[in-house]
C-alpha cells in the first residue's frame, strides 16, 4: 500500500469522524449552555423568593412588635383603671397579645434555616416546639438569622400575657439557647414560677448576673416576680428568700420592701417566757416596712404599711399568761 495513500486515507477517516462528531459536540455545548441558563434563572428565582420571604418576615416581626407595645401599654393603664374600665381593657389587651402571637408565629413560619443535613426547612416553629436538636444547631440558626432570639423571646412574652405559660416557657427556653439574655431569663423565671416550678425559676434568676453582671435590677426583678407569684398564691413565707435577694440587689425598689415586710410578718410566732406567752416578731419585718416608707412616704401602700407597723408594735407589747389572759 502506498504510504501516502495510507496517510491520506487516515486523514479522510479522521475528517469523516469529525464531520459526524461535530453536530454532537455542538448539541452538547448547546445543552450545557441551556443548563447554565436554566441554573442562572433558577438562582434568580430563588434569590427573589428569599428576598420576598425576608420582607415578609420583617413585616410580621414589625406587626408583632406593634401589637406587643399596644398590649403592654394597656397593662400599664390597668394599674390605674377604675373597676368598670377593666373588662374592656383586659379584652383589648388579650386581643393585642393574640395578634402579636399570630404575627410572630408567621414570621417563624416564613423563616428559612438549614437542618443538620443542610436541607432547607420552612416552618421553623415546628422545629422549635420540638426542641432544638443541639447547641451547635442553635448556633447555626443564630448565624443564619439574628432576629430569631428576639422573635422567640417576644413570642414567649405574648404567650405569658395570655396566661399560656407552658407555651411561653418553650419559646423562652429556645430563645435563651440561641442567645442568653437577662430579660429573657427574667421572663422565663417568672413563667416557671407561674406553673409551680419554683426551684427551676430561682435557678434561672441566679443565671442572670452570669450573663450580664451589670443587670442587677433585672435580676432583682426576676426574684420579685417569683415572690409576687407565691404571694398571690397565698404562700407568703415562701416569698421571703426571693424578696431578700431582690431588695439586696435593688434597695430602691419600694414595693419589694413592702412585700418583704408582709412576708416576714406572716411568720409572727409565739413563745413561752417566764411563764408568759410572748409574740416573736421576725427580724427585719419592721425595717422592711420602714424602708418602704422612706422610699415612698406617700406611696400607694403607705397607709397599709403604717397600719402594719402599728400592729407589730401592739403585738410586741402584748403578752399572754399561760392561762390565756392577755395583758398589754
Amino acid at each position: 500500500m502506498d504510504p501516502f495513500f495510507a496517510k491520506a486515507g487516515g486523514l479522510a477517516l479522521l475528517l469523516a469522524l469529525l464531520s459526524v462528531l461535530a453536530p454532537r459536540g455542538a448539541a452538547q455545548i448547546g445543552r450545557v449552555a441551556a443548563d447554565q441558563a436554566t441554573s442562572t434563572e433558577a438562582e434568580k428565582v430563588k434569590h427573589e423568593e428569599t428576598k420576598n420571604r425576608t420582607k415578609l418576615v420583617k413585616t410580621h416581626f414589625a406587626n408583632g412588635n406593634q401589637a406587643m407595645q399596644d398590649a403592654q401599654a394597656i397593662r400599664q393603664q390597668l394599674q390605674r383603671a377604675a373597676n368598670h374600665q377593666e373588662p374592656a381593657l383586659l379584652a383589648k389587651m388579650k386581643a393585642d397579645y393574640q395578634t402579636a402571637i399570630t404575627e410572630y408565629e408567621q414570621a417563624l413560619e416564613d423563616t428559612r434555616v438549614n437542618d443538620e443535613d443542610r436541607v432547607q426547612v420552612i416552618g421553623l416553629l415546628r422545629i422549635i416546639r420540638n426542641g432544638l436538636v443541639s447547641q451547635e444547631k442553635a448556633v447555626e440558626m443564630l448565624v443564619q438569622n439574628k432576629d430569631l432570639p428576639v422573635i422567640l423571646s417576644n413570642l414567649g412574652i405574648a404567650y405569658g400575657g395570655l396566661g399560656e405559660y407552658q407555651e411561653a416557657i418553650t419559646m423562652l427556653q429556645q430563645a435563651a439557647i440561641l442567645k442568653p439574655a437577662a430579660p429573657t431569663y427574667m421572663e422565663l423565671g417568672t413563667d416557671l414560677a407561674q406553673v409551680g416550678r419554683m426551684q427551676e425559676a430561682t435557678a434561672i434568676c441566679d443565671k442572670i448576673l452570669t450573663v450580664d453582671p451589670t443587670a442587677k435590677n433585672v435580676s432583682a426583678g426576676c426574684y420579685k416576680n417569683i415572690a409576687i407569684v407565691v404571694v398571690n398564691a397565698g404562700k407568703l413565707a415562701e416569698a421571703i428568700v426571693p424578696l431578700q435577694k431582690a431588695t439586696e440587689l435593688n434597695p430602691q425598689d419600694a414595693l419589694a420592701w413592702k412585700l418583704l415586710g408582709d412576708a416576714l410578718s406572716s411568720t409572727v410566732s409565739t413563745k413561752s417566757e417566764d411563764g408568759k406567752i410572748v409574740y416573736v416578731i421576725p427580724t427585719g419585718s419592721i425595717e422592711a416596712y420602714q424602708r418602704y416608707l422612706q422610699l415612698e412616704p406617700r406611696g400607694t401602700y403607705a397607709g397599709q404599711v403604717q397600719a402594719a407597723l402599728e400592729e407589730i408594735a401592739r403585738l410586741a407589747k402584748r403578752v399572754s399568761t399561760t392561762e390565756g389572759k392577755e395583758k398589754n
